[in-house]
C-alpha cells in the first residue's frame, strides 16, 4: 500500500566558499622582497627555487595587492604597503576565497521532519490525489519559508561540501518553495527500503501504521528557544535618550558602505507633526543612498486599518528613490512584518556590522523621550542580531532579497569572529553572556526575578493596562517584601485603566513598591534590571503586554548579565529623568 505525507519541495542555489591560506614559498617570496626588491629571476635565485614557481606565487601575491611593480629608479617587484603592514605587524596574511554556486532541490516531510533529497524520493502534486488515496494532512501551523528552511539546507549540504568549504548561505532570490505529498510504499518500509535521510521519527511512525493501519500524524517541530551567547560589550553601548539614540542612528548610517535596515514600529507622515529631527533622519538615509547604500526598510505594526504607515513608506520610496543612484538601492516595504521589534543594523564600513535592539521607533519617533537600546559590535553577537531581523521579515515574500543578505552578512561574520579583546576605540569592554529573550520568556524571567533578586528591582515600561497587576505588580510586590529598592517606572495609561486606578494601586503598594509616573520627559524604554549585574533591554511593555508563543518574536528582549551593567543603565536612566 502507498501513503503520501505532507512535505514541501524546496528548490534554490546555494553558495559554497572555500578558503585557504598561504603556503611556506609564499611567504618567503613576501620576506624576500620585502627586504630585497628585484625581478622574478632574483627571487627565483635568491631562493633557490624554479622560476615557474617564482613568477606564479608573485602573480597571486599582486593578486590580492600585496606586491607591486615599482617603475623608479628601475623597474623591479617590491611588497605594497599593504604587504608591508601585514609583515611589520606580524598580522596573519588575508585568506583567499573563491565561491561556487549548488543546486539545493530537497524535500522536506512533515511527519518524521527528514530531508531527502528530491531526486531520491516519490513526490505528487496536491491536485494530483483524490480522495481514494492514503494521505496525511498538513499540520495547522504556519508555512515553511525560506528562514525555517536555511537549518535543512545546511543539513542536506553538510555531505556535499568539499574539503575546505563552507555554506555561505542560500540566495532566496528566485528560490522555489511548495506543498507537495511525499509517496511511500509501505511494503518497501517492511523490506527496509527507505531513501538516504529518513529519521528514526519517520521509521518509527511507518512501521506504527504497518502494524496497526492507522495513518500517522503531521506536525510541526518545536520552534527553538534563544541561546546564549558570550560576547564583550562597553558601558557605552547601552544606550539611553532620545539624543544618543539620534546621533548613534546618523553615525552607524554615516559609517555603512554596503547595507542598512531599519524596523520602526511605526513610520512618521510628512504632516504638522514633522519635526527637524525626522528630517535628520531621512537626510542620513538620502546621504547613505548618495554613496550607494542599499536601504531595507520596514514597519512592524498591523493595527494600520487606514494603511497610513504604508502610505509614509511609500513616500519615504519616493524620497529615497530619487536621489541619484538610489535607482534599485532602495528597498521599502509597503506590508507590515506583524512585529513590536525596533531594529536597526548596518555594515560598518570595516568588514565588521552593527546591530541595535531596543524601544526606539527610528523611522517615526522625534527622540524626545527617554529611549533604550543595546548596540551589539562584536561579530558573534551582531551576527545573533541579524539573524533575529532575518526572521521577522522572511515572511514577507517580497524581502526575499533583504532576507538574503542579512544571512550572508550574518555568516561572514561568523567566519571572521572578532577578538573577545577588553579595549576598543569607545571605551573598555566587559565581558558579557547574552540571552535572546522572545515574548514568552518575559514573563516567566520576570516572576523569577522577583524571588531571586538580592538587591534591588527595577523595571521600566512605557504603558501600564490591563495586564498591569498580574503582569507587573505582583512580581514586583513579591520583591517588595523583601527589598529595600524596588520600582516600577511608567508614563502612559493604556485600555481601560485611568488615573485612579494606578493611584489605588500606588496607596496599596506604598512603603513596598515605588510606582513612579514620569511625564516629562516620557519614558519609552522597556527594561528590567536587579542587582548590579543582570539588564534586560527590551521592546515589550511589561505592563501593558502578554508574550504570546503563538507570536514568539513579536517582542524580543536581550538579557544581558556582566559586571556593573544594571548599576551603570540606572545612572544613565536617572540622569535623564533629572535633565
Amino acid at each position: 500500500m502507498k501513503i503520501y505525507l505532507p512535505a514541501w519541495h524546496y528548490r534554490a542555489r546555494a553558495i559554497v566558499q572555500r578558503t585557504w591560506g598561504w603556503s611556506p614559498i609564499e611567504e618567503m617570496i613576501l620576506l624576500a622582497l620585502d627586504r630585497a626588491p628585484g625581478t622574478i629571476e632574483d627571487v627565483a635565485t635568491s631562493l633557490g627555487i624554479p622560476i615557474q614557481v617564482s613568477g606564479s606565487t608573485i602573480a597571486r601575491l599582486m593578486q590580492f595587492g600585496l606586491v607591486e611593480v615599482r617603475l623608479s629608479p628601475v623597474p623591479q617587484l617590491a611588497t605594497s604597503s599593504v604587504g608591508h603592514d601585514f609583515i611589520r605587524l606580524g598580522g596573519a596574511l588575508p585568506e583567499r576565497t573563491e565561491d561556487r554556486e549548488i543546486h539545493i532541490s530537497l524535500v522536506l516531510e512533515k511527519v518524521g521532519h527528514s530531508v531527502f533529497r528530491n531526486r531520491d524520493v516519490e513526490t505528487a502534486p496536491l491536485y494530483r490525489l483524490t480522495q481514494a488515496d492514503h494521505k496525511v494532512n498538513f499540520p495547522p501551523g504556519p508555512d515553511e519559508t525560506d528562514d525555517t528552511m536555511a537549518a535543512r539546507v545546511t543539513q542536506l549540504v553538510a555531505g556535499m561540501l568539499r574539503p575546505g568549504e563552507w555554506l555561505r548561505g542560500v540566495q532566496t532570490i528566485n528560490s522555489v518553495l511548495e506543498r507537495k505529498y511525499l509517496a511511500i510504499e509501505l511494503n518497501d518500509v517492511k523490506n527496509g527500503l527507505l531513501p538516504e535521510g529518513a529519521s528514526q521519527d519517520l521509521i518509527g511512525a511507518l512501521q506504527a501504521t504497518i502494524k496497526t493501519g492507522i495513518l500517522p500524524e503531521a506536525s510541526d517541530p518545536q520552534p527553538s528557544r534563544s541561546l546564549t551567547i558570550d560576547t564583550m560589550i562597553a558601558a557605552e553601548q547601552l544606550i539611553v535618550g532620545g539624543d544618543q539614540h539620534l546621533e548613534r542612528f546618523e553615525r552607524i548610517v554615516g559609517q555603512a558602505q554596503s547595507d542598512i535596515f531599519v524596523l520602526s514600529t511605526f513610520v512618521a507622515p510628512h504632516d504638522d507633526k514633522y519635526t527637524e529631527r525626522h528630517e535628520r533622519v531621512r537626510t542620513a538615509l538620502e546621504q547613505a543612498c548618495q554613496r550607494g547604500v542599499r536601504c531595507h526598510l520596514f514597519y512592524g505594526t498591523t493595527l494600520d486599518a487606514e494603511r497610513k504607515n504604508a502610505i509614509a513608506m511609500q513616500e519615504l520610496n519616493v524620497r529615497l528613490s530619487s536621489v541619484r543612484r538610489a535607482r534599485g538601492f532602495v528597498l521599502t516595504q509597503r506590508d507590515s512584518v506583524g512585529s513590536h521589534v525596533k531594529c536597526l543594523a548596518a555594515d560598518d564600513g570595516q568588514g565588521g556590522a552593527v546591530a541595535l535592539l531596543g524601544s526606539s521607533n527610528w523611522l517615526s519617533s522625534p527622540f524626545s523621550a527617554v529611549e533604550v537600546s543595546v548596540e551589539l559590535t562584536e561579530n558573534h553577537a551582531a551576527a545573533a542580531g541579524l539573524d533575529l531581523l532575518r526572521s521577522i521579515i522572511s515572511p514577507l515574500s517580497s524581502a526575499s532579497r533583504s532576507v538574503e543578505t542579512l544571512q550572508f552578512t550574518a555568516s561572514d561574520l561568523r567566519r571572521t569572529r572578532s577578538p573577545l579583546s577588553p579595549s576598543t576605540d569607545s571605551g573598555q569592554r566587559m565581558p558579557v553572556r547574552m540571552t535572546i529573550l522572545q515574548a514568552d520568556d518575559h514573563e516567566r524571567l520576570l516572576r523569577k526575578v522577583a524571588h531571586e533578586a538580592d538587591e534591588r528591582f527595577v523595571c521600566c515600561t512605557n504603558k501600564v493596562g490591563a495586564t498591569m497587576v498580574p503582569g507587573l505588580f505582583n512580581p514586583a510586590e513579591i520583591a517588595g517584601r523583601r527589598l529595600d529598592d524596588v520600582r516600577v517606572y511608567y508614563s502612559r495609561r493604556s485600555g481601560p485603566i485611568k488615573r485612579r486606578h494606578v493611584t489605588a494601586h500606588r496607596e496599596r503598594l506604598n512603603g513596598v513598591v515605588d510606582l513612579i509616573a514620569v511625564e516629562d520627559p516620557q519614558v519609552h524604554a522597556k527594561f528590567l534590571l536587579w542587582d548590579t549585574d543582570h539588564v534586560v533591554v527590551s521592546t515589550m511593555n511589561w505592563g501593558s503586554q502578554s508574550g504570546s508563543p503563538d507570536n514568539p518574536l513579536d517582542e524580543i528582549g536581550l538579557y544581558l548579565e556582566g559586571p556593573g551593567l544594571a548599576t551603570s543603565l540606572l545612572v544613565k536612566f536617572e540622569d535623564q529623568l533629572e535633565d
